[in-house]
C-alpha cells in the first residue's frame, strides 16, 4: 500500500489520472490478446496503468521488478571496480548437513559427531521440509560463515572488512539468493579481487608467459574439473554416496589429514559434481536435437591452461564433471561451480551474462493484462474514495495484489524475508540515481541530441 502511495505522488501522475480513471475491462481484454500474441500494447491507457504498476512493484520484495534493480547495482560496482574476477555458485546441502539438522532442533553432538547416529535421510528431509525457518536460518549462517572463514570477508553491520582468503583478497562482492525447484536456497556470487588488471591491462599481461603461468597456477589451485587420473569408466563404476554431506570435514589437525582429505574430495566430486543430463532437468529440444542447457559435455583438457587471448580451462578428463573449488567442496560437502574472468572470448561478456542469469525472472506463467482485468471490475464495484488520486492509487494496489499472488516463493524464501535476511549478500551499500530529470534537462538544453522521433541518440 505504501509503495502504491509513493508512486501516486509522482509528478507525472496528473497527466495519467484521466487515463487510469477511464480504463475499461474491454481495454484490458484487448491488451491481453496482444500480450498473448507477444505484440506491443497499443492502448495508451493500458500502457499508463502498466507503467505505474511495474514501478510500484519494484518496491515489493521478491518481485521480478525488485530483482531488476540488482542489475544496476552490479553494473555500478563494475564501473567502480572494473569487471568481476570470480563467479561462484554455492548450493548448500541443507537436507544432509548436520548443522541444518541442529537448527531444526535435532540433538546432535558436533564435537563428537558420528554419522551413524541421529536422524536418517528420510527424517532429515522431513525436518527441512517442515521447518522453512530453520532452512533459511541455516542458509544465512552457512553463507556468512563461508564468507568469513574461507573468503576472509567479515561483516560488521554497516562495515565490511576483507582479508586474504582462499581465492585472494576481495575488494567487493555481490551475491544473489535463488530458490531451486524443490524450494531450497543457493547463492550466485560475483567477486572482485584486489590487484586484478582491468580488461585492457589483462589483454597486455596475457602476452607474458610469466603472467599466464601465474594464472595457470591459480586455476590449478582453485578450479578443478577432474578426479586425478580417473577416466570415464572409473568414475562411472565408483559407488555414489549422495549422503556424504552428513559428516564433518576431515580435521587438518589430525595425522594423515592430507590423504583422508584427498579421498574425501574424490568421493564428493563424484557424488556432487558429475552432471547427468535428463529431459526433466537440463535437456532442451533445439532444432530437432536434445541439447543440454548447461552445454555438457564440456571440452576435455589434458592440463590446466590459459592462452594469450584469455581462453582458459581446468584439467578435465571426463566431459560431465562441472568445475568446482576444492576447498569449498570439502568444507561444505556440497555442489558448487566456479569460473574466473580472464577477458577471453568465453569470459569477456561474463558480467553481462551473470547479471542476466543471476537476475533472471521467474518463469512467466501469467498474462499481466489478464490479471489486471480481474482486478478492475472489483475496483469499479467498490469505490472507497471520491478523490481521484486515492481511487487510482487503490487501483494500482489492487493490481499489485492480483499480480503478486502469482509469485512463486518457497517457504525458506518467505522465512528469509520475514527474518530480514533478504536475498542478497553485498559488500557495499547502494543509492539509486534517478536520471530522468537530468536527461530531460539535457534534451531541453541541447535539442540536437534528440532524434526525429523524439528518441535520444
Amino acid at each position: 500500500m505504501r509503495s502504491a502511495r509513493l508512486q501516486m505522488r509522482r509528478k507525472d501522475f496528473e497527466k495519467d489520472a484521466l487515463a487510469l480513471c477511464s480504463i475499461t475491462v474491454k481495454d484490458l481484454k484487448q491488451a491481453e490478446a496482444e500480450e498473448r500474441r507477444k505484440e506491443s500494447i497499443s492502448n495508451p491507457r493500458v500502457r499508463a496503468l502498466r507503467k505505474h504498476v511495474i514501478a510500484a512493484n519494484g518496491k515489493v520484495i521478491g518481485s521480478d521488478n525488485a530483482w531488476a534493480q540488482y542489475r544496476g547495482m552490479i553494473w555500478g560496482t563494475c564501473l567502480f571496480h572494473a569487471g568481476p574476477t570470480i563467479w561462484i555458485t554455492i548450493n548448500p546441502a541443507d537436507i544432509h548437513d548436520p548443522i541444518a539438522q541442529v537448527f531444526t532442533g535435532e540433538n546432535i553432538e558436533m564435537d563428537k559427531f558420528n554419522s551413524l547416529l541421529g536422524p536418517d535421510s528420510q527424517h532429515r528431509a522431513e525436518n527441512i521440509a517442515s521447518n522453512p525457518y530453520a532452512a533459511a536460518r541455516y542458509f544465512d549462517f552457512i553463507v556468512r560463515t563461508t564468507l568469513q572463514t574461507l573468503m576472509g570477508i567479515t561483516n560488521h553491520g554497516s562495515r565490511v572488512t576483507c582479508e586474504k582468503g582462499i581465492l585472494g583478497q576481495a575488494t567487493a562482492y555481490f551475491g544473489v539468493v535463488e530458490a531451486q525447484g524443490r524450494g531450497t536456497l543457493h547463492l550466485h556470487m560475483l567477486m572482485w579481487l584486489a590487484g586484478t588488471p582491468n580488461s585492457k591491462e589483462m589483454e597486455e599481461a596475457l602476452k607474458s608467459g610469466t603472467f599466464r603461468e601465474k594464472v595457470r597456477q591459480y586455476i590449478q589451485t582453485n578450479v578443478h574439473a577432474h578426479l586425478d587420473d580417473l577416466m570415464e569408466k572409473d568414475i562411472k563404476t565408483m559407488v555414489r554416496q549422495p549422503q556424504l554431506a552428513y559428516s564433518r570435514p576431515p580435521d587438518p589437525r589430525h595425522e594423515g589429514w592430507g590423504e583422508s582429505n584427498h579421498e574425501f574430495k574424490r568421493q564428493l566430486a563424484q557424488s556432487q559434481q558429475v552432471h547427468t543430463c535428463s529431459r526433466t532437468s537440463c535437456l532442451r529440444l533445439t532444432k530437432g536435437k536434445w541439447m543440454c542447457k548447461r552445454r555438457a559435455p564440456w571440452t576435455l583438457s589434458e592440463d590446466d591452461y590459459v592462452d594469450e587471448r584469455g581462453n582458459w580451462s581446468p584439467k578435465r578428463t571426463y566431459g560431465y564433471i562441472n568445475s568446482y573449488c576444492p576447498t569449498v567442496l570439502t568444507s561444505l560437502r556440497c555442489n558448487n561451480d566456479i569460473k574466473i574472468n580472464t577477458n577471453g572470448s568465453d569470459t569477456k561478456d561474463v558480467a553481462f551474462y551473470i547479471t542476466v542469469y543471476a537476475m533472471k525472472k521467474q518463469k512467466k506463467t501469467h498474462n499481466l493484462s489478464a490479471l489486471m482485468a480481474t482486478a478492475l471490475p472489483y475496483h469499479n464495484d467498490h469505490p472507497c474514495y471520491e478523490d481521484i488520486r486515492e481511487r487510482n492509487r487503490l487501483l494500482v494496489y489492487r493490481c499489485l495484489n492480483v499480480i503478486n499472488r502469482e509469485m512463486e516463493l518457497s517457504g525458506p524464501q518467505v522465512a528469509a524475508y520475514l527474518m530480514g535476511y533478504g536475498d542478497t549478500y553485498t559488500s557495499h551499500h547502494y543509492t539509486p540515481l534517478f536520471t530522468s530529470l537530468f536527461f530531460g534537462t539535457l534534451k531541453r538544453m541541447f535539442p540536437s541530441i534528440v532524434g526525429d522521433k523524439g528518441q535520444s541518440r
